[in-house]
C-alpha cells in the first residue's frame, strides 16, 4: 500500500502536526520536526532560488498548489515527491495554513525513464494510452508518423490521430473489465487507418500490448505505416496472373524491385534464399537483402532515365553480397531485366546463390599459388640435392666398400663391425636421398595409404637414428602410438627429422625426447615429438618450416634446412598440419596432425 506524508503548517510555513506516513518516508519523528520550516525538505538549490515559499503563495492564491520535485529526507537522501500543498482559510477568509500530502515515486519515475528509453529505441511509432483513451506518451517515431509535435498529442484523445477502431477497444461493457476487453487484442496485428495532422489518412497495423501502471492498465501500440506494402498487395493482385507462374518456375530466386528500391514481387526461391518469409519482405526497402550495389544501380542521373540507368545492366551478371534475415552474407550474382508496369519501370532480378562457385575459385587459386611454390622448392631441393650432397656421398661410400673389401678379416673384429656400419650408413643414406629426390620429382605424390602402425614408423626411424643416438647418449621414450592409415615410408622420414632434430639441436643437458599420440575433438590423431633442447624464439616459427632455412650457421650445426620442409610437405600431402610450441632454453615441442580415415 502506498504511503502518504500528511502534515500541517501554519501560515509561515512551520510544521503544527505530523503523522506516521511522514515520519517512514521523511525519517523526522514528530518532536524533531514540529516548530520548524517545512523549506529543510526541499533541496539547498531550491531554498536559494526560494522555491518553499513560492509554493506556498502559490497554494494561498490559488488554494491549492500540485508539483513533482525533488524532496530530501532527515539522512540527506533525496527522493522524487508528488507533492499537494492546500490552503486552510476560515469562514472569513483569513489564512490558517497549509496541509500538505506527499508521497515518494521515485521508483516510478525511474521506470517511466527506463520505458521513454525503449520508446524511443523502438523502430516504429510507438503511443501509450491511458483507459480514457488519452495519449501520455509518445516516441519520435510518432511524431514523424504523425506530423505532430509530442506537446500537442500528450493529453489528446487518440482519436485524432487513429479515429475509428483503437480506443473502442479499450472499452469495458458490462460483461468485461478493461483487461479482459484488451487481453482479446494483444498479439494481433489490427489494421486501422492513422490520421496526420494535416488530416491526410493513411492504412495502419497495430500491436497492442498492456503496461501496468500507478494510475491503472495503459495500452501500448507500436503502430507502423503499411502504406508501401498495401501498394504492393495491390500491385501483386493485378501483376498476380501475368507474373506468378513466370516467377515460381525460375530455378534462381527472383525479387521485383520499384524505382524506389523497395520489394513489390519475389518467388519462393527468394523466401528460401535469404530465410524471410514473402510479407516480411514485400514492401521493404531492397537493401535489407542487398545492401550494397543493386540499389544504386536502379538511381537515375541527370542525363539518364531510371530506364536507361537499368539498361545499362541488362544481359550482364552482376556480383554482390546478399545478406540474410539474420544477418550472414552470401555472395551472389545478379541478372537485371526492366519491366513496364503502370507504376513505371519496374527491375526484375535473378538472383543466384554462387557461394559454392567462389569456393571453388578461391581453391583452384590456392592450388595453384601452392603448386608454384611447390614447384619452385622442388627446383631448389633438386639441385642441392644433386650437386652438393650426392657427390660426397658417393666418394665416402666407394672408400667405405673399398675398406670393407680390402681390410675385411685383416683387423680385428670390432673394425670389421666399424666398416660394416659405415658402409651400411652410407648405403642407407645414399637410399633416402634417392627417396627424397623422386619424392621432389613426383610433386605430393607418395606411395598408396594404406594402415600403417605409428610405432613401428617411429622404430625404424630410431634405427636410422641409432648411431645419433649412441653418440650423443639420447634418451628417446615413447608411449603406445596407434595405426592410422598413412604412408609408412613418408611417416619414417617425419619421425627421423623431428627426433634427429631433437638430438641435434640440444643444450648442455643429455637429450631427452619423448613422442606421444592423442586423439583431439574431431577426427584427427595430434602426435607430439618433445625434446629439452635450445628451444626456438616464437618469431621463427613460420620461417623453421622454410626451405634452407636455417636459425644457426653451419660451423655450429651441420644440415641444408630441408628436414622441416621435408615434414611439412609430408604431413600436408597426408591431410594434416604441423606447428611447434617452444620458448629458447625451455625445449620444444613439435606436433602434426594426421586424420583418421579409412584406407580403402
Amino acid at each position: 500500500m502506498q504511503d502518504y506524508a500528511i502534515f500541517t503548517l501554519d501560515p509561515h510555513g512551520m510544521v503544527v502536526s505530523w503523522n506516521a506516513g511522514a515520519e517512514r518516508i521523511k525519517g523526522y519523528k514528530a518532536d524533531e520536526i514540529i516548530g520548524q520550516n517545512f523549506s529543510r525538505f526541499y533541496l539547498q538549490n531550491d531554498i536559494d532560488q526560494g522555491k518553499p515559499k513560492a509554493e506556498l503563495l502559490i497554494a494561498a492564491a490559488d488554494g491549492r498548489s500540485e508539483t513533482e520535485h525533488w524532496r530530501v529526507r532527515k539522512d540527506g537522501s533525496r527522493f522524487w515527491a508528488d507533492v499537494v500543498i492546500t490552503a486552510a482559510r476560515n469562514s472569513s477568509g483569513t489564512l490558517l495554513g497549509f496541509s500538505e500530502i506527499s508521497r515518494d515515486i521515485s521508483e516510478r519515475k525511474e521506470t517511466d525513464a527506463k520505458y521513454r528509453g525503449l520508446l524511443e529505441a523502438a523502430p516504429d511509432a510507438m503511443v501509450v494510452v491511458n483507459q480514457d483513451g488519452e495519449i501520455v506518451l509518445l516516441n519520435v517515431q510518432a511524431e514523424k508518423q504523425f506530423a505532430y509535435r509530442r506537446d500537442e498529442l500528450v493529453g489528446q484523445k487518440v482519436k485524432n490521430i487513429i479515429p475509428k477502431g483503437f480506443a473502442e477497444r479499450l472499452l469495458a461493457d458490462g460483461l468485461r473489465s478493461v483487461e479482459d476487453a484488451l487481453a482479446q487484442q494483444i498479439g494481433t496485428g489490427i489494421e486501422l487507418t492513422g490520421r496526420r495532422k494535416d488530416g491526410g489518412e493513411f492504412p495502419i497495423e497495430i500491436m497492442l500490448s498492456p503496461l501496468e501502471s500507478a494510475e491503472g492498465i495503459l495500452v501500448t501500440a507500436a503502430i507502423r505505416d503499411i502504406t508501401v506494402r498495401k501498394a504492393a498487395e495491390k500491385h501483386l493482385a493485378q501483376m498476380e496472373g501475368r507474373y506468378r507462374g513466370l516467377l515460381e518456375a525460375a530455378p534462381d530466386a527472383m525479387v521485383v524491385v520499384n524505382k524506389d528500391g523497395e520489394i513489390v514481387l519475389l518467388n519462393v526461391q527468394a523466401e528460401k534464399q535469404f530465410g524471410y518469409r514473402r510479407d516480411e519482405l514485400v514492401g521493404q526497402k531492397v537493401k535489407n537483402i542487398i545492401p550494397e550495389g543493386f540499389a544504386e544501380r536502379l538511381i537515375a542521373d541527370g542525363t539518364r532515365t531510371a530506364a536507361e540507368a537499368v539498361a545499362q545492366q541488362i544481359g550482364t551478371g552482376i556480383e554482390l553480397k546478399g545478406r540474410r534475415k539474420y544477418g550472414s552474407e552470401f555472395p551472389i550474382e545478379i541478372m537485371l531485366s526492366p519491366l513496364e508496369s503502370s507504376e513505371g519501370i519496374l527491375v526484375t532480378a535473378a538472383i543466384r546463390d554462387i557461394t559454392e562457385r567462389k569456393k571453388a575459385e578461391q581453391h583452384l587459386v590456392k592450388t595453384v599459388l601452392e603448386l608454384k611454390r611447390s614447384n619452385d622448392e622442388l627446383q631448389q631441393f633438386a639441385y642441392v640435392a644433386s650437386h652438393d650432397l650426392q657427390e660426397p656421398l658417393r666418394m665416402v661410400a666407394s672408400y667405405t666398400q673399398l675398406l670393407a673389401k680390402r681390410y675385411k678379416g685383416r683387423l680385428d673384429s670390432e673394425a670389421d663391425e666399424f666398416i660394416a656400419y659405415a658402409v651400411d650408413g652410407s648405403n642407407r643414406m645414399q637410399g633416402l636421398i634417392q627417396d627424397l629426390l623422386a619424392y621432389s620429382r613426383s610433386g605430393t605424390n607418395g606411395k598408396a595409404l594404406r594402415e600403417v602402425s605409428s610405432e613401428k614408423a617411429l622404430k625404424d626411424a630410431l634405427s636410422n637414428l641409432r648411431a645419433t643416438i649412441q653418440e650423443s647418449g639420447a634418451l628417446v621414450t615413447y608411449d603406445s602410438l596407434p595405426a592410422i592409415t598413412s604412408d609408412d615410408g613418408q611417416l619414417v622420414q617425419v619421425f627421423q627429422n623431428l627426433v634427429g632434430n631433437a638430438i641435434k639441436y640440444r643444450s648442455a643437458e643429455v637429450p631427452q625426447v619423448h613422442v606421444s599420440a592423442t586423439k583431439n575433438g574431431g577426427n584427427d590423431w595430434i602426435f607430439s615429438v618433445r625434446d629439452n633442447g635450445l628451444g626456438i624464439d616464437p618469431q621463427y616459427f613460420e620461417r623453421i618450416f622454410v626451405l634452407f632455412q636455417r636459425l644457426h650457421g653451419r660451423e655450429q650445426f651441420k644440415g641444408t634446412g630441408i628436414g622441416l620442409t621435408i615434414c611439412k610437405k609430408i604431413v600436408e600431402r597426408l591431410g594434416g598440419r604441423i606447428w611447434v610450441e617452444s620458448q629458447p632454453g625451455e625445449g620444444s615441442n613439435f606436433y602434426f596432425s594426421l586424420p583418421e580415415r579409412d584406407g580403402k
